[in-house]
């Protein structure tokens, strides 16, 4: 018995604290703040460790976070985009912690344009941000012959657009509150074309135009050559 009370428990204790003192990892809290006005917010961590932190790093999608400490173990920064806060902590035992926390809630789309249709020459279509809202203000077009289209009609309760439609391609361009801004290429079947599709949708027309017009002009020199 008193081997057990002077000897075993002793060591046991000990040895169990020796454990967790090595074992001990840092932890913190990563909290996310609001945006108010969709285009920042704030990030604040607060460290919980037994041991002092030997090396801590902040990230967004791996670009690193400049942290500014506002109180003992407690960091805020401004975040300016959307992405993955990740922190890495280390502490003066060794032991290390990896934890994160996703960034979803500022404006980095632009408005999306729906429901095109296209009726005796005018086009129509919605716009839709659900986000910080569509600055209607920015709305203009253009085509191949006119760099500047304003709209027929804005109707900012619906979000119902209207543009004049002369030529076979028009491409339409708005801005939301936070200036991210669409630009769509409408073909007269209505459809929806990024910047991309419409540079090559252009190209293919450019080469079948080029082929057509080659094939007329073999077409008339077999016709002169027939005619010698």
């Amino acid at each position: 018995m008193t081997v057990l009370l002077f000897y075993v428990l002793p060591f046991i204790v000990v040895n169990s604290i020796i454990f967790i003192l090595v074992t001990a990892a840092p932890k913190g809290d990563l909290t996310i703040g609001e945006a108010d006005n969709f285009t920042t917010t704030t990030m604040e961590l607060k460290i919980k460790s037994l041991f002092p932190i030997k090396a801590m790093t902040v990230t967004l999608d791996g670009n690193e976070v400049e942290l500014t400490k506002t109180a003992s173990k407690t960091y805020t920064a401004v975040l300016g985009s959307n992405g993955t806060v990740k922190v890495s902590l280390t502490a003066f035992n060794g032991m290390k912690n990896v934890f994160s926390e996703q960034v979803n809630i500022l404006d980095d789309t632009p408005p999306d344009i729906k429901d095109s249709i296209i009726e005796d020459g005018v086009l129509s279509f919605r716009l839709e941000d659900t986000q910080s809202g569509v600055n209607y203000d920015t709305i203009y077009a253009y085509d191949d012959d006119t760099p500047e289209i304003l709209p027929l009609s804005i109707d900012r309760s619906t979000g119902i657009i209207t543009f004049d439609m002369q030529k076979e391609n028009l491409t339409i361009c708005v801005k939301d509150q936070v200036g991210n801004e669409a630009r769509v290429t409408i073909t007269p079947k209505g459809e929806n074309l990024n910047p991309e599709e419409a540079a090559a949708l252009a190209s293919q027309e450019a080469v079948q135009d080029s082929d057509a017009a080659s094939g007329e002009s073999k077409e008339d020199q077999t016709g002169l050559e027939s005619a010698e």
